[in-house]
C-alpha cells in the first residue's frame, strides 16, 4: 500500500485562526505542554475573550488524529468550538459543532445569536457523503442543534480536504461571533454559563480518554491522555 500523506488539519486550522491574532504558549493553567506532548504535535494560544486555543495532531502508522478546541473566558456568553478529526486509509471520521454554554431550549437570545446562524453552514455540508450522528451519546447530550459529524468515505482525489472544509467554515463562523461576545450581564447569568461549561469540559474530557483507549488513539500515550484532556479541555 502506497503512503499517505496525511491531511495538514492542524496547519489549516491555525490559517483560520489567525485572525484572531492568537499569542502562542508553552503553558496551559500550570501544565506544561511539551511535558504531555510526547510524539504528538501540540499548539496552544490565549486571545482576549478565551481561556484558551489548543490544536493537536497524533499522527500514526496507519491514522491520523487531529482535535481543535477553543474555550471562552470565564463569565463571556460564547460557546465551546470542538473540532475532531480521525483519518485513516480509507476515510475520514470528522465532527465540528459550537457547544452551547447555556440552555438553548430556554435561551433564545443566545440560540438566535449563536446557533442559528450555523443553519446556512450546516445545511451547506449536511449531503456530504457519510453524514452520521455522533456515536458518542454524552458528547451527542451536549451538542447544539447544527453540529456535523460524517465518516466520509475516501474515494477520489480531493476526498480528504473536502472532509476538512466544515471545521474550517464553524471556525470561522466561530471567529466571526467573536467580536460580538460580550461577559454575560447579571449575576445568575454568568452562574449559569459557569455551570454549563464545566459540565461540557469534562464530557470532553472523558470524551479524549475515550478516543486515546480507541483505534485512533494510538498516538496519544495512555500516562499522557489524562493532562492532555486537561490541556484541550
Amino acid at each position: 500500500m502506497a503512503e499517505i500523506t496525511w491531511t495538514p488539519y492542524v496547519e489549516k486550522m491555525k490559517e483560520a485562526l489567525e485572525a484572531l491574532a492568537p499569542a502562542g504558549t508553552k503553558n496551559i493553567q500550570g501544565r506544561d505542554i511539551a511535558a504531555v506532548a510526547g510524539s504528538a504535535t501540540i499548539q496552544a494560544f490565549t486571545a482576549g475573550k478565551l481561556e484558551k486555543i489548543v490544536l493537536g495532531a497524533f499522527p500514526g502508522a496507519s491514522s491520523n488524529l487531529g482535535l481543535c478546541s477553543i474555550i471562552p473566558a470565564e463569565g463571556y456568553d460564547l460557546p465551546i468550538f470542538f473540532s475532531r478529526w480521525e483519518e485513516g486509509a480509507g476515510s475520514v471520521g470528522i465532527f465540528v459543532d459550537l457547544l452551547p454554554t447555556v440552555d438553548i431550549l430556554v435561551d433564545e437570545p443566545y440560540r438566535k445569536k449563536y446557533i442559528e446562524p450555523l443553519g446556512e453552514i450546516w445545511e451547506k455540508f449536511a449531503s456530504l457523503p457519510g453524514i452520521t450522528p455522533e456515536d458518542d451519546d454524552d458528547l451527542r447530550a451536549c451538542c447544539s442543534i447544527v453540529y456535523t459529524a460524517a465518516v466520509i468515505p475516501v474515494e477520489r482525489e480531493g476526498m480528504r480536504l473536502a472532509a476538512l472544509a466544515p471545521h474550517t467554515a464553524y471556525l470561522k463562523n466561530y471567529i466571526e461571533l467573536y467580536a460580538s461576545a460580550a461577559v454575560a450581564g447579571d449575576a445568575a447569568k454568568r452562574k449559569e454559563i459557569q455551570r454549563k461549561t464545566g459540565t461540557v469540559k469534562k464530557t470532553l474530557r472523558e470524551h479524549l480518554m475515550k478516543i486515546a483507549a480507541g483505534p485512533a488513539g494510538q498516538g496519544i500515550a495512555p500516562p499522557a491522555s489524562g493532562g492532555l484532556a486537561e490541556i484541550f479541555f
